[in-house]
């Protein structure tokens, strides 16, 4: 409902181009008010709707596979459950059994030796009979007897997600029996279902762990910077039934958002509740110590602090929204989840700080109400820097341009590489598996399947065509990425389906890399349809939803950055009804995106499903202190018609707001940096990083656009 203000024609916006905004601060005087006086009803009306859609925490599940990735009619989609129509599945179980020994040992440790014998087929025996879906087995060891790999295919799964668990879960399980435990031999395990599960039982500790010191960081900042009990209390509270409320929807309406994102939108989520919590707070107790009524100071500080944080909302939102436009609906969940996280926790706090703050009366000296301003050299420190800022304009604007330029140069060497042991990093026990995995003879982590369709039955009764699939067998493992064990190619035919139409070629890598799968999987299909110019060639696979998530993940970042820079754009014009004070607010924000890009580029660091994501928050987030300084200075400007004056004073009224909430946030986000897995801690130090960055372009670059450019109009001659 308070949004109206900025969906303004175009003709008002030329009409009144200095919109003032003290006309928009009587809305939310009135809103204040409105709130005070009926503060009980709207209190019962707050505790049943959270009753209600909290209720809905009980039915709220998330997602665990690479499913939720791709859209109906995907390429990548539409092969996968082609070749699972004709052969079943293209999951897999992989055993490595490793002899193990002293280096030297006479005779060397060999997997043909009796003891290791016997428990490799007693293995087999159990993972037909205890593994889910178990199909068939078959095994190979290579020629020197140190390693052997059982390979158990999969029957076809009925509910994807919860069948691949049951397999991972069944595969961990038994690597932990003690029978299957030896000094003689080391069993190590791969394929799809158990990845997703050992992924997500090393990551959903260290995720928890990061959200719980968050809630620390979060009550640690609210204590400090409020010194009150209630001003404690009332944000996490109100943090937390937001929270409640947006997931209990989510799981009435069966909404499930990828595990692995879904921190995301809760250290989202408390941060920016501190933030929200502080403005208000702080501009409660600057009007309490002066008017001595506690409802006439929370009317005031909704009505000096409602607009520029109901704005700061609106952008941050519509960043999020902007994953919309994303054709991986992960991203559309996670981005809708994140924007209704935001816009839940602005409910809240705006609805329950101001009414539960004025209940008790109002006396002096009381903690929210100090007569001493303990924090007051900050102030003058600010104002100070602002005078500084204002003596070196042409200074400042060289640096900014030169650090931009560096930056965007560390953008182009930016590179997308969704592989387990980047993102992971070898910190964790089960990564390392995965290194001693693809460094062994016969294991591998990535692979893919080449289908060949004639699309008609018995075409591969014909020897000929037999004889094509050997020829292209060859030509795959001429491919730079497919694994060579003992000299031979790691690629051969899979299977060929009932009606014997179809083939295809199972190819193995022996390692990660984007980049080159894409040209292997590219040239796989281009030399098979030389073998077979009749038949329909496609590649399906592990390797091949990596590689699509890696393209959807390029271009996804591009659509995503350009949708909310336009977006954020136009509600700036619009909001400060000046296109060149939308446009100033706009560039102190490219600082932010041109830095987290240029940093990975530089430190080399993937981008990857998470990572991805910061930009775009970044940009969110990073334009509400923007806001916060233009509307500001705006509204001073109005009052006094000097620019010089309007920025100084805007630097002591609410930079300490800015650095404060600049310092939560970061504090926040830099809790993901204590955890080992590698993609937490790049998250954290990309987010701190942005919103540093576009704190120190708020003080800077901001400034030195109001001055030169003049955006609020003439200044008035005393």
């Amino acid at each position: 409902m308070a949004v109206f203000p900025q969906f303004v024609s175009l003709r008002l916006i030329r009409k009144y181009p200095l919109m003032r905004i003290q006309q928009i601060n009587k809305f939310f005087n009135k809103l204040g008010r409105f709130q005070t006086a009926h503060r009980g009803g709207i209190l019962l009306g707050v505790i049943l709707f959270t009753l209600l859609a909290a209720a809905g925490i009980l039915r709220f599940e998330f997602t665990f596979t690479n499913d939720g990735w791709f859209l109906e009619g995907d390429s990548a989609k539409l092969n996968a459950e082609k070749f699972r129509e004709n052969f079943g599945n293209d999951a897999s179980v992989v055993i490595l059994v490793t002899a193990k020994g002293t280096p030297g040992e006479n005779p060397a440790p060999s997997v043909r030796d009796s003891a290791i014998m016997e428990m490799w087929d007693s293995l087999s025996r159990y993972m037909l009979a205890n593994i889910p879906l178990a199909k068939e087995i078959h095994a190979i060891e290579n020629s020197v007897g140190t390693e052997a790999l059982i390979h158990m295919s999969l029957e076809r799964y009925e509910n994807p997600a919860k069948d691949a668990t049951k397999v991972g879960r069944a595969v961990a399980d038994l690597l932990a029996r003690p029978e299957f435990n030896s000094e003689l031999w080391d069993l190590n395990a791969a394929g799809e279902p158990y990845l997703d599960v050992v992924k997500n039982d090393a990551s959903m500790p260290q995720a928890a762990r990061s959200v719980i010191i968050g809630v620390f960081i979060m009550i640690f900042c609210l204590a400090f910077f409020t010194r009150n009990k209630f001003g404690v209390l009332v944000p996490f509270m109100a943090t937390a039934l937001a929270m409640a409320s947006v997931f209990g929807i989510c799981g009435w309406i069966g909404v499930k958002p990828d595990f692995a994102l879904f921190t995301l939108p809760v250290m989202l989520g408390m941060a920016l509740s501190v933030g929200y919590s502080i403005h208000y707070i702080n501009s409660f107790k600057q009007a309490y110590s002066r008017l001595n009524n506690r409802k006439a100071a929370l009317v005031e500080a909704v009505t000096e602090t409602g607009w520029p944080i109901l704005f700061t909302v609106v952008t941050t939102v519509a960043s999020m929204l902007s994953f919309l436009f994303v054709e991986m609906p992960v991203l559309r969940i996670i981005g809708t989840i994140c924007g209704a996280v935001v816009f839940a926790v602005y409910l809240y706090v705006i609805i329950l700080v101001p009414i539960l703050f004025s209940y008790g009366g109002s006396a002096r000296n009381t903690p929210e109400n100090p007569t001493k301003n303990n924090f007051g050299f900050i102030e003058n420190f600010l104002e100070k820097l602002g005078t500084k800022v204002l003596g070196l304009k042409l200074p400042i604007t060289l640096i900014s341009i030169v650090i931009c330029i560096a930056s965007a140069i560390g953008c182009t060497w930016l590179k997308v590489n969704m592989d387990y042991v980047e993102m992971f990093g070898t910190k964790l026990p089960f990564v390392e598996r995965l290194v001693e995995l693809m460094d062994s003879e016969l294991a591998n982590v990535y692979s893919y399947n080449v289908m060949v369709d004639f699309g008609e039955p018995d075409a591969f009764k014909n020897p000929e065509n037999f004889m094509a699939l050997d020829s292209a067998i060859q030509d795959l493992g001429k491919l730079p990425l497919t694994k060579i064990t003992e000299g031979k190619a790691r690629a051969m035919v899979g299977g060929v389906s009932e009606n014997f139409g179809m083939a295809y070629i199972h190819v193995e890598l022996k390692e990660w890399n984007s980049q080159q799968a894409e040209v292997d999987m590219d040239s796989a299909q281009a030399l098979v349809r030389k073998h077979f110019p009749k038949a329909s060639v496609g590649v399906e696979g592990y390797a091949v939803e990596q590689t699509s998530m890696n393209n959807k993940l390029v271009k996804g970042e591009i659509e995503s950055i350009c949708i909310s820079f336009a977006v954020i754009a136009i509600l700036l014009i619009i909001s400060f009804m000046s296109i060149k004070t939308g446009l100033i607010g706009m560039i102190p924000n490219v600082a932010p995106i041109l830095v987290i890009g240029g940093v990975m580029g530089i430190c080399g660091f993937s981008m990857d499903m998470m990572t991805m994501m910061v930009m775009p928050m970044a940009l969110g987030i990073a334009v509400d202190d923007t806001i916060h300084f233009v509307n500001h200075s705006k509204l001073c400007f109005e009052r006094c018609g000097n620019y010089r004056e309007s920025i100084l004073t805007t630097f002591k009224d609410v930079g300490k707001s800015m650095v404060s909430t600049t310092i939560i946030l970061c504090m926040m986000f830099v809790a993901y940096m204590v955890s080992p897995v590698t993609i937490f801690f790049r998250v954290g130090l990309m987010a701190s990083i942005g919103l540093a960055t576009a704190l120190v372009a708020d003080f800077t670059i901001t400034p030195v656009l109001i001055m030169l450019t003049k955006p609020f109009g003439k200044e008035i001659k005393n």
